[in-house]
């Protein structure tokens, strides 16, 4: 019984990873033991559960079946982590996270590095990147995301909220004025952040009153570091997450606008692909973010 637990663990693994080599990546097993561990449950069940090619694997229709019964019995049987020593409560292994390349850099890699040291057989990769990564398929385990999470089959702990404010540099407020309201906005030249939800709209709330503003604006990007830079150059205004400008407003190199206005705060989430298979690696991650943030 075992056995068939610990087979059917990998197995779920394979699957969440996309291949024998993210599941063995993610377990610390290598991956011939992985691809052994699934030919033996394909055996005893007496069907075929993944179709394989040098490229890639998919689920036949009766494997796709018995991943999710697999996956409802090991929700009764409880903690997955207990049938198999490949899942230990001490974190080993690699730890894949990904994170916006401004938080990143001045959060999550001091922070990593600080993490890493409790736990020597812990390694870690850290990827940096605004989008939104495919975390399945680069077999990330823990991804950080700035803003708001939409509907997906993705688990995720809201870590802290990240006040977005409007900023712009003195250079450019000595050029064009500095706006008084919201609608004074129209006559100003907007950089325009493509990753956020509605990037050509803003809405600004003061005394339970919200006041919608289209902006307009000849730079856009997807990257947070981007604008922030180009901020600094005086080349408009835009809102950003305060962990991208709070260093350069307190230098004064920018100046938050309209400080009575209330612009949505964005979020800041761990997320991960699924509780049920949660390791000690990536429970214990998450619950030190949310510590230290």
């Amino acid at each position: 019984m075992l056995n068939d637990l610990k087979r059917m663990v990998i197995f779920a693994h394979v699957v969440e990873c996309g291949s024998f080599s993210g599941a063995g990546r993610r377990l610390g097993i290598a991956k011939s033991a992985i691809s052994k561990h699934v030919s033996l449950l394909e055996q005893n069940i007496g069907v075929r559960l993944l179709n394989r090619t040098t490229r890639s694997l998919s689920l036949t229709d009766i494997g796709e079946t018995y991943f999710q019964n697999c996956v409802r019995l090991l929700e009764v049987v409880g903690d997955a982590r207990a049938c198999t020593s490949t899942l230990q409560d001490e974190p080993r292994g690699l730890l894949k996270i990904s994170s916006p390349a401004g938080f990143g850099i001045e959060h999550i890699a001091p922070l990593l590095n600080r993490f890493l040291q409790q736990y020597p057989d812990l390694s870690a990769e850290l990827l940096l990147d605004d989008e939104v990564v495919d975390m399945t398929g680069q077999g990330i385990d823990v991804a950080v995301r700035v803003g708001w999470l939409p509907d997906s089959s993705l688990r995720a702990r809201k870590l802290k909220n990240s006040p977005r404010l409007l900023c712009a540099s003195p250079d450019y407020i000595e050029r064009m004025g500095l706006p008084q309201s919201p609608g004074d906005l129209s006559q100003h030249e907007w950089i325009i952040f493509t990753l956020l939800p509605t990037p050509y709209h803003c809405i600004f709330t003061r005394n339970g009153k919200s006041r919608e503003v289209q902006v307009k604006g000849r730079i856009k990007t997807n990257n947070g570091n981007a604008v922030s830079r180009l901020l600094l150059e005086g080349a408009g205004v835009s809102a950003l997450s305060d962990f991208l400008v709070e260093k350069d407003l307190k230098k004064g190199k920018l100046v938050h606008l309209l400080p009575d206005y209330h612009i949505a705060d964005a979020g800041i989430y761990a997320v991960y692909q699924s509780q049920r298979l949660e390791q000690a690696k990536v429970r214990k991650f998450i619950d030190y973010l949310a510590g230290e943030l």
